[in-house]
C-alpha cells in the first residue's frame, strides 16, 4: 500500500490580475511568493500548504479557498490554480508510489484546480537539513 507522504504542497496560481493583499484577503491565506509575470498586469502567486498531515491540509484549503478559486477562474482573475504536491524518489529504490485519496482529489479538482505531481531524484529533506 502506497503512502502519502509529500514533502511540500503548494498552490500555484499563474494570471493574477488582483494586487497581493486583495488576493490574500480573498483567500483567507497569506501568498507565501507574488511576482510579476511577462504580461503585463499579471502575476504568479503561491501558497504554501502544510504537510505535517497532508490531506487534512488539503481539505481545508478547498473548504476554505476552493470556491473562491472557482469564481476568480471563471471571472478571470486567475489564468490557472494548480496544487503541486512534491515528493522525493528515494534514493535506494527502483520505483515509487503515492495514492491521493480520491476525497482530496474531487476537493480540489471540484473547484477546478488542477493537480500536479513532482518527483525529485534528490532527498531535498536531507539536503534542507544540512
Amino acid at each position: 500500500m502506497s503512502q502519502f507522504d509529500p514533502f511540500a504542497i503548494a498552490l500555484r496560481l499563474s494570471g493574477v490580475t488582483l494586487q497581493q493583499q486583495e488576493l490574500d484577503t480573498a483567500l483567507k491565506q497569506l501568498t507565501s511568493r507574488f511576482e510579476p509575470e511577462d504580461a503585463e498586469d499579471s502575476f504568479y502567486a503561491q501558497v504554501d500548504v502544510p504537510t505535517d498531515n497532508p490531506v487534512r491540509a488539503i481539505l481545508e484549503l478547498a473548504e476554505r479557498s476552493g470556491t473562491t478559486i472557482a469564481a476568480m477562474l471563471d471571472d478571470r482573475r486567475i489564468g490557472k490554480a494548480v496544487l503541486d504536491i512534491a515528493f522525493d524518489y528515494p534514493a535506494e529504490g527502483e520505483s515509487m508510489s503515492a495514492r491521493l485519496p480520491a476525497h482530496a482529489a474531487a476537493a480540489i479538482a471540484g473547484h477546478g484546480i488542477d493537480i500536479e505531481i513532482s518527483v525529485y531524484l534528490t532527498d531535498v529533506e536531507d539536503d534542507e537539513d544540512a
